[in-house]
This record gives C-alpha cells, structure tokens and sequence, in this order.
C-alpha cells in the first residue's frame, strides 16, 4: 500500500500521524503540509516507513484512537527496542473529546477555567481533513491536538449584519463571515451555520434570540430586509 494511502487507512481508524518539523506537527494527509514533508526527507526515511507500513498495522485494532508520532517511535525500534503497545503509547496523543454539550474532556476529564480558555482561544478548523484541533506554542514549540467531537466546539457569541454580510463572533476570539443559506435546527432547538473558516457553528443563546426573532410565520426562512434565508430542520 502506497504511503499516502495506508496513512488514510490509518485516519480513517482515527490514527493520526504526525511529524514534528521546525517547530510544528505536521499531518502528511494534508497537501500543503504533505509538501513540506517531503522537502523535509522525514517521510524518506527507511525505519520510519517500516513502522508505517509493516508494524503499526498489525496493533490497529489494539492500539487506542489519537494522534502517534512515528519518527521516535522508529527511532526506538532502532535502538533495539521491540514494538509493543506500550512503546507505541509512550508516542501518544489522546484527542480532546467534546460532547452534546459542547463539554470539554481529556482523557475522562472535563476541562475548565485557564485550561479551557487557552484552548478555546487557539481553536482552529482544518478544512481539508474536516477536523477541529488546538494549536499553542509551548516548550519551544507548536503543540498540536485534534479533537473528536459529538458536536462542533465553535460558537457563535454574537451576529453583526455589516454591508450586507454576516459576521460571527466566536469562542476562539475571531471574527468570520458565514454562509447565510446554511443555518439549519435541530430537534434539541439548537441553531447552526457553516461559516467561512471555523467549519460548523453552533449559535449561543443571543444571537439564536436576535434569528428567531426574524424568523417568518412559517418557520422555514429568515426574514432581513428584503432578503430571505432558508432554515433547515434536522435531527
């Protein structure tokens, strides 16, 4: 199986693989960064490509989801060391885990306080792979952590119409422009839209207010202005 590939199989069992490369982590499965790796010849490496591709697959099913770090794990194998889950967990991530409502938890527990403010505060959503991560400089580097979400950790604090634009402001403390045909409700009264950076958003109570009050009799459009926006039911 070409490299490529068996990291999307890797991904698609929720494996994710990173390379640490001038001070940040690196996911191959994303071009732009997949560029930069090559140019790095980590991914040229014989060791690293054996773990890759003939040893970690045989402990998928063992080995718990998140993030791995294939280069020192190679590094110990080389050593001498021979590949056990417990080796293989010494290079681990566990994702950030959010839950129906929006809670944060790492490894069993919720997040809170300074914590969680950092995090929030360095929130970003990867488009090409369709993940949310946390990204902070620590310890002379760029930490990296995706998240596994039950529901998007994004959301929107507030709504401006600006020159005929919506803009969002968000938990991560940056202002967007959403998609104004995508708002859509579920069963749980909860409103969401796409916006232009930050992927899906949940709507907090005052800007979910602020829609509903503009919401026409039927219940199906938005009503600003002249101009109408379509609301969805889902599930």
């Amino acid at each position: 199986m070409k490299l490529e590939k068996r990291l999307r199989w890797f991904f698609e069992r929720k494996l994710i693989m990173l390379f640490l490369w001038e001070e940040r982590f690196l996911n191959p499965l994303i071009p732009d960064e997949m560029s930069q790796l090559k140019t790095s010849g980590l991914l040229e490496d014989e060791d690293t490509l054996k773990v890759l591709e003939e040893i970690f697959p045989e402990f998928t099913t063992q080995l718990p989801t998140g993030m791995y770090f294939p280069v020192p794990i190679s590094k110990a194998v080389k050593q001498g060391n021979n590949f056990t889950i417990e080796l293989a967990i010494g290079f681990h991530y566990d994702f950030i885990k959010i839950d129906q409502k929006q809670k944060w938890r790492l490894r069993d527990k919720f997040i809170s306080g300074k914590v969680l403010a950092l995090f929030e505060s360095n929130l970003f959503f990867e488009k090409d792979s369709k993940l949310y991560y946390v990204e902070y400089w620590s310890n002379n580097r760029w930490d990296k952590c995706y998240l596994d979400c039950e529901i998007t950790p994004m959301r929107a604090l507030s709504i401006e119409i600006a020159q005929e634009e919506f803009l969002i402001q968000l938990n991560n403390q940056k202002t967007d422009s959403l998609d104004p045909h995508s708002f859509r409700i579920d069963k749980k009264e909860r409103c969401f839209v796409i916006s232009q950076n930050y992927g899906e958003v949940m709507l907090a109570d005052t800007p979910r207010f602020m829609l509903l009050n503009n919401l026409n009799e039927s219940g199906s459009y938005f009503v600003f202005g002249k101009k109408h926006f379509p609301l969805a039911y889902h599930e």
